[in-house]
């Protein structure tokens, strides 16, 4: 886990020397707090109880007129109990996943963007899974690195995005995302977003996710936000999220070892601040 944090802490100072971002750039920041009733990545409840999501994102603008954005991610469990979940027990105020992505993001024209860069999913608890799902011995999930690829355009006010992620660490497999989402805005201070999306794993990724090697569609996942701008800098969201495995060999692994929950719902309420 060590050399994957000095990767990408290598790869951010050489960003921030000035190679290929302006001396008089203009720095955005965005710190995110958010409170949601279970966390679920992928279609897996990782915790099936109230948790806690710092998140802060760094916005550099380059010398192409392009944007490099560095960002973190973490969940801390709330509750010692996390209920029928992957993640182990008994860390409550404690932080049970660290997310690093970097990101170099691009315009193309007025409709199409993409971005890739690489993910680090760091797991502090990781080697103490209790079992594999069904009955066996655990396997350390102390953290991974994936590289990644997305894809985004305007079309008809809506815009359709994919995503290709593989994991050259741990895993060496690919998992991939198509979605949809849309934004409407009521006025000045009220908006509404719409995402809906389907994942697909390979065999070796699906191992990985979910302890069954197959390969196939994995979850279906839709969500409902609410944005309030309270202010210049201030956005207020709530959330509703819903999640489903398809129906094939995954969901009826899920069903036959009965947790975690393979159709879960829940809800978050955040604050942001922009600068």
């Amino acid at each position: 886990m060590n050399y994957r944090i000095t990767l990408l802490l290598g790869v951010i100072s050489v960003a921030a020397t000035g190679c290929f971002v302006p001396e008089d750039a203009k720095v955005g920041v965005r710190l995110g707090n958010e409170v949601a009733s279970k966390f679920v990545f992928r279609g897996m409840t990782q915790v099936d109880a109230p948790v806690y999501q710092p998140r802060i994102a760094i916005a550099l603008p380059t010398i192409h007129g392009d944007q490099v954005r560095i960002s973190t991610l973490a969940n801390m469990d709330l509750t010692n109990d996390n209920g029928d979940a992957w993640f182990p027990q008994g860390h409550a105020g404690r932080f049970s996943a660290i997310d690093f992505r970097l990101a170099y993001e691009k315009q193309l024209g007025s409709w199409c963007q993409v971005s890739t860069g690489i993910f680090g999913y760091n797991l502090p608890n990781g080697q103490e899974f209790p079992n594999d799902g069904r009955g066996g011995p655990g396997e350390e999930r102390g953290g991974t690195s994936e590289v990644f690829f997305t894809v985004s355009a305007n079309v008809l006010e809506a815009t359709p995005y994919f995503a290709w992620h593989y994991d050259f660490d741990e895993v060496h497999g690919a998992y991939y995302r198509g979605g949809l989402t849309e934004s409407f805005q009521i006025n000045d201070t009220w908006n509404v977003v719409l995402d809906g999306s389907l994942g697909y794993a390979t065999s070796a990724q699906s191992d990985w996710l979910y302890d069954l090697d197959k390969s196939g569609f994995a979850d279906l996942r839709g969500k409902v936000v609410v944005n309030y701008q309270y202010d210049k800098r201030t956005t207020l969201t709530a959330g509703l999220h819903g999640s489903s495995m398809q129906k094939n060999a995954l969901d009826q692994w899920f069903n036959d070892v009965g947790v975690p929950n393979d159709d879960p719902i829940w809800v978050s309420l955040g604050v942001n601040w922009s600068f």
